[in-house]
């Protein structure tokens, strides 16, 4: 089986979040995003939607539930049977949309086709910390941000608390290990 390489970024994300990773072709959009949440280290805990523009594009790849099914305006198809193999046939940039609430949407650029065989996802680079979960988005994790770094802010505790930082730990909003996210991809399956 082949792969596909993407680089897959988080868009507007200061400092940027992005990862490259390789996929195999015959990947449904399901199982493309649980690489995605394993490769950036969110948790799968929100709904996700692919689609060409963003949000509530026409037309949308996401886990068929009672709210997207039977509205003829927009037309959501199986994330779990549609294959990212026929889309990316014909589009070479995509969205992915995680969690309708902090909205975190990710630019997905089609990179090149992997003739070796490849049976599982795996990370090559990246760069930029996960944001953590629930944090409002990147306006929330901008706040998170300066509160940690400024010296007696008053909501620094708090989020210390809310990240599960120790006191003597500071939160790198640039770090990311290739090792890790090829660990927590190798989960998969």
């Amino acid at each position: 089986m082949h792969g596909i390489q993407f680089k897959i970024e988080i868009e507007n994300s200061s400092p940027k979040i992005w990862r490259r990773i390789v996929v195999p072709y015959e990947y449904t959009f399901y199982k493309f995003h649980l690489a995605i949440q394993g490769a950036f280290g969110w948790s799968n805990q929100h709904l996700f939607e692919f689609s060409e523009k963003g949000h509530l594009d026409k037309v949308c790849y996401a886990e068929l539930n009672e709210d997207n099914t039977g509205d003829n305006e927009f037309v959501t198809k199986d994330a779990k049977r549609s294959k990212i193999k026929l889309v990316f046939v014909k589009h070479r940039e995509f969205k992915y949309i995680y969690d309708f609430g902090d909205m975190w949407s990710h630019k997905i650029k089609f990179e090149e086709l992997i003739i070796n065989e490849i049976e599982r996802p795996y990370c090559l680079d990246g760069g930029g910390a996960c944001p953590p979960e629930d944090c409002g988005g990147l306006g929330g994790y901008e706040q998170l941000l300066n509160s940690l770094n400024t010296p007696g802010h008053p909501e620094q505790e708090t989020y210390i608390r809310w990240i599960g930082l120790s006191h003597k730990e500071r939160w790198d909003a640039n770090f990311f290990s290739v090792r890790e996210a090829n660990i927590r991809l190798s989960l998969i399956d």
